[in-house]
């Protein structure tokens, strides 16, 4: 039985996705929850309220998520799992919530409001390989539920605003506030639009948001954000002055499309802006002229920030020479800008981190 794909389980929630499938990789995942934690009891982490670990539960905002969600919740309470109830959260949080334990995020990330998809943690990352063969074998078998005393048990638990946190207390370690900047937020009526903006602002920028209520029809744009769905950014970007030229486009209005302060007839200079997917795992970032910033130079700049933290950065110091340190981040730029997008999100996969920094829902 073939169930993953890329990235998760995805497909139809009347066809593929269903219910029923829900309820059956749930207890899967509950099988699988429950070992783990007999296996390592003495190196678990414990749950929000002092007992053993289990499976922390969320989905995005779309229309199948709460029955898929409580079919998951059935299956791996008959399993022998606790369950914490996370509520609507955005992909990576849940991911750093897994740390230490199982996870599971109902959503299908980018693709249509018809579809739905299940993604399996394990601290803090996607399960591997095998760990989806496990799930798929356990499914084809029929796993029957354990004895009726040994049922686990739910609780919800709270868990945006402490990721928020997390995320802006990372963020300051790694560069100035941006006071003064003014940024765009693109939700796709995504959970993005729960902890993207919350985390700018915190930060000190000025926000304006479009399409920020989570609304699981998606009724602002499609939800892969892509050169052709961005229409309304790119049209909002380029009738504003911008912050470097102080030019203004020519395009017709859509200030009133702006929310969280943006009004029509508001003229204030936009430095960049950010587009998400439907689960805010996903990024496009625009400049403030509308113009797509190409994600192999986001990685550039990332990789070298990253550099300059690391010990490999660094080194040169340790060598008492500037030129040696220039020569390794010389070298670890240009392989940053050879390695193919797909390879660098394989590398990031296996290994969890990227310059020796580890980012909030990282391993």
């Amino acid at each position: 039985m073939n169930l993953f794909g890329t990235a998760g389980i995805r497909g139809d929630a009347r066809e593929r996705v269903t219910p029923e499938l829900a309820l059956a990789v749930g207890r899967a995942i509950g099988v699988d929850a429950s070992k783990a934690s007999a296996e390592n009891e003495s190196e678990d982490r414990e749950g929000e309220s002092g007992s053993r670990a289990g499976v922390v539960l969320a989905r995005d905002g779309r229309t199948t998520g709460p029955a898929l969600v409580a079919a998951l919740e059935a299956g791996i309470e008959s399993a022998g799992a606790r369950v914490y109830r996370a509520g609507v959260l955005p992909t990576p949080a849940l991911a750093a919530a897994s740390r230490g334990r199982r996870g599971v995020m109902v959503t299908a990330s980018h693709n249509p409001p018809t579809d739905n998809g299940i993604k399996c943690f394990a601290d803090g990352e996607e399960y591997d390989r095998e760990g989806e063969r496990r799930i798929e074998e356990r499914v084809a078998e029929g796993n029957e539920s354990t004895t009726w005393e040994a049922w686990g048990d739910s609780e919800r638990i709270d868990l945006l605003s402490r990721y928020r946190a997390a995320v802006a207390e990372y963020a300051r370690e790694h560069g100035a506030g941006l006071d003064g900047l003014s940024v765009v937020v693109d939700c796709a009526n995504g959970v993005s639009g729960l902890a993207t903006p919350q985390v700018l602002r915190a930060l000190g920028a000025e926000v304006l948001t479009l399409h920020a209520n989570v609304d699981g029809s998606f009724p602002g744009r499609p939800s892969k954000p892509t050169e052709e769905t961005l229409t309304d950014l790119r049209a909002f970007l380029a009738d504003r002055p911008n912050a470097t030229t102080g030019e203004t486009g020519e395009t017709g209005s859509r200030g009133g499309k702006a929310s969280e302060g943006g009004r029509a007839g508001d003229e204030r200079e936009i430095d960049l802006a950010i587009a998400h997917d439907g689960d805010g795992d996903r990024i496009v970032v625009l400049d403030g002229e509308g113009e797509i910033v190409h994600e192999d130079t986001i990685v550039a700049i990332l990789a070298e920030h990253y550099v300059r933290a690391s010990d490999a950065g660094a080194r040169g110091h340790r060598h008492g020479t500037r030129r040696g340190q220039r020569e390794d981040e010389r070298g670890l730029r240009r392989r940053a800008l050879e390695t193919p997008p797909y390879r660098v999100r394989s590398l990031d996969r296996r290994r969890g981190e990227r310059g020796g920094t580890r980012p909030p829902g990282r391993r």
